[in-house]
């Protein structure tokens, strides 16, 4: 008796996705937001291991508050002391073979435009930065890394 009072409901949920599928038009996927042209192509990191060793030889210890790695490329959050403030960086390394430059340019373009983050990024890497005052310190420590400042659309 069961199956015969879930079938309905199963059909009406199918019915409905079906509907929103084809009610939808055309759209597909909204098409990616390109890395800004500023941003260097390299240097290419392979972890995140690699942009905080990066800013220790700029000069900044970094202390790890949280890591993640996957297949997909790794994240870690870390803490500095810096102007008697401390500074969040939260680094996202993401892997070349999985992601193009563009796709990494649409991570960065939603955290700027959405989140209003400050981003100091190059090759196929970015890091938020807060407060985002001291992202142009941070920049300074990574070679090649450049600071894209907050999208505020009008």
């Amino acid at each position: 008796m069961r199956t015969r009072k879930s079938i309905p409901l199963l059909m009406g949920l199918l019915l409905t996705l079906t509907s929103c599928a084809l009610g939808g038009g055309e759209r597909g996927p909204e098409p990616l937001t390109p890395m800004p042209s500023e941003v260097p192509t390299g240097p290419e990191y392979a972890s995140v291991d690699e942009v905080i060793a990066a800013l220790a030889k700029g000069g900044f210890d970094c202390k790890v508050t949280l890591r993640n790695e996957n297949q997909f490329g790794s994240d870690a959050t870390c803490e500095v002391q810096h102007r008697a403030t401390t500074v969040v960086n939260e680094i996202s390394v993401l892997s070349t073979s999985r992601y193009s430059r563009d796709e990494i340019g649409d991570s960065i373009a939603t955290g700027r435009r959405a989140y209003r983050h400050t981003i100091v990024a190059a090759g196929n890497w970015f890091i938020w930065v807060r407060p985002g005052a001291y992202a142009h310190d941070m920049a300074k420590a990574l070679p090649g890394a450049v600071v894209l400042e907050p999208l505020v659309e009008k």
